[in-house]
């Protein structure tokens, strides 16, 4: 017995102690001899036979919550038993209590005390079912928890498609279970509710949980395609607010319906961590990125009627004219003119990456720019042995753009994640298309010099004004460009 346990139960000890000496007293004749009525003798008598009772009481109900519920029943289950089995117990014991007073002290019959109880409880019963619903509902909890403070779970409602109530238990006791929702809301909701639901408990019996999306593209995407862009996609949400990167999400596909085919994605989360509407939400953003980077947008109704000739729905960069119209997204290519970029579109070479496949590591030469269009590429840096990641890189990203305007050697590794189709524009090919567009290098290099000034802050750094400083920078860039493609050849402004 522990000096915490020894305090509980020394109060009602001494209580009933003392009203029991009280009592001893009173039994004595040497009240009588005070002169006191005797109506007030009595009084006093049936008062403290009262309060003796209800000290044991007191008493009783610490004996059984120290050497019953903590000893027995914490040893058994290896753990603390339910507080609201404790207080119902209490509750017990008091009107327990009550009866053995109405029996021993008043001379009541326990027969009509527990038809009178028995009566009571029938018509309390009907008054307040709901509560008892709650109660017996809470029991079973407790017994058989489904969930404890601090899991993350969602009440579903069973006959609605609606997702229910997702949040993290705050409380449970006799009657409601208290959760924090994802809409920061604090909610109450009766555990009567809880037990005629199904429940998702996305803590138990591990931390991490899987989740799904549908997305239905297309019959005119090929699936490897469709699975190449949104497991980039996915892979692309990884982190503080999306999904975990182990187990690695990943896109199959499904099942075909009227509309499409139905592509599902799978990732995991700790929803203790970020909820899943917040992951749900990243994860859409990027799917519609890739999506749109990859000329792809998702099945529409087949019921659309259209007078006249039908929109183009989906893109492919396999195909020329398509492709003219992608390269047109991408930030290096924005401005260009529509003959620009025809002869861009004409010399841009495509080719596939396997995943974990190595672009180019650094120090390597080249003399090419690489221009991601699906998948997603990792850039990292070998130090003392290991790689450190810096970012990935995703679709209508470019790259490699100083080893082809001035031929400086790779400066990180770059590999790719996923399967990936990467586009590569040589020297050769923009050495021979800048001798008739020399508009196409001036162009280039003042994209490339607006990325570099702003990875460098040399507009802050110099104190000069930001279009000044891409001025600079254009003209030196240029210069070396120039000189790397065409020598001592000049090139007309």
């Amino acid at each position: 017995m522990t000096k915490q346990s020894f305090k509980s139960i020394f109060l009602p000890a001494l209580t009933t102690v003392f009203f029991v000496a009280m009592l001893s007293l009173q039994h004595s004749t040497w009240m009588v001899g005070l002169g006191i009525d005797l109506w007030i003798l009595r009084g006093l008598f049936v008062s403290n036979e009262i309060l003796v009772w209800l000290s044991g009481g007191w008493l009783f109900n610490r004996l059984l919550g120290l050497f019953f519920w903590d000893l027995l029943v914490g040893m058994y289950t290896e753990h603390h038993p339910p507080k609201m089995l404790v207080q119902i117990s209490g509750i017990f014991v008091f009107f327990l209590t009550l009866s053995f007073i109405a029996h021993f002290v008043f001379d009541e019959p326990l027969t009509s005390i527990l038809v009178t109880g028995g009566g009571l409880t029938i018509a309390l019963g009907f008054g307040i079912q709901g509560l008892i619903n709650d109660l017996f509902s809470s029991l079973a909890i407790q017994l058989d928890p489904p969930f404890k403070v601090g899991d993350f779970i969602n009440v579903h409602h069973r006959y609605l498609e609606s997702e229910g109530l997702i949040g993290r238990v705050e409380e449970t006791n006799w009657r409601t279970t208290r959760m924090w929702t994802t809409g920061r809301n604090y909610i109450i909701v009766p555990n009567s509710y809880i037990t005629t639901q199904i429940l998702t408990n996305y803590s138990m019996p591990h931390s991490l949980s899987r989740f799904e999306m549908n997305y239905t593209l297309d019959f005119s995407i090929p699936s490897d395609r469709a699975i190449r862009v949104l497991t980039a996609a996915l892979l692309d949400s990884v982190g503080p607010v999306g999904p975990v990167a182990s187990p690695k999400p990943k896109a199959i596909l499904t099942k075909v319906n009227s509309d499409g085919a139905v592509y599902k994605l799978k990732y995991f989360l700790e929803p203790a961590q970020v909820s899943p509407p917040k992951a749900r939400n990243t994860i859409n953003a990027n799917v519609l990125h890739h999506l749109t980077n990859a000329g792809m947008t998702q099945a529409y109704a087949k019921q659309d009627i259209f007078i006249g000739k039908m929109p183009k729905r989906q893109r492919s960069w396999g195909n020329k004219e398509d492709r003219m119209h992608l390269l047109s997204n991408i930030d290096l290519f924005k401005d260009f003119s529509e003959e620009m970029l025809q002869a861009i579109t004409s010399s841009l070479h495509l080719q596939k990456f396997k995943p974990e496949e190595v672009l180019f590591n650094q120090g390597d030469d080249g003399e090419s720019l690489f221009i991601l269009v699906e998948g997603l590429l990792e850039v990292s840096m070998p130090t003392e042995g290991e790689k450190e990641h810096l970012s990935f890189l995703r679709p209508g990203s470019f790259l490699g753009e100083m080893a082809l305007l001035t031929g400086e050697k790779r400066s990180a590794d770059v590999i790719s994640c996923t399967e990936s189709l990467v586009g590569e524009l040589t020297k050769d090919s923009i050495m021979s298309l800048a001798t008739d567009n020399p508009e196409i290098l001036s162009q280039m290099t003042a994209v490339v010099a607006k990325r570099r000034l702003k990875n460098k802050e040399k507009a802050s750094e110099n104190g000069k004004n930001h279009q000044e400083a891409i001025r600079d920078e254009k003209k030196s860039l240029m210069a070396r460009a120039t000189n790397f493609f065409f020598g001592k050849k000049k090139v007309r402004p």
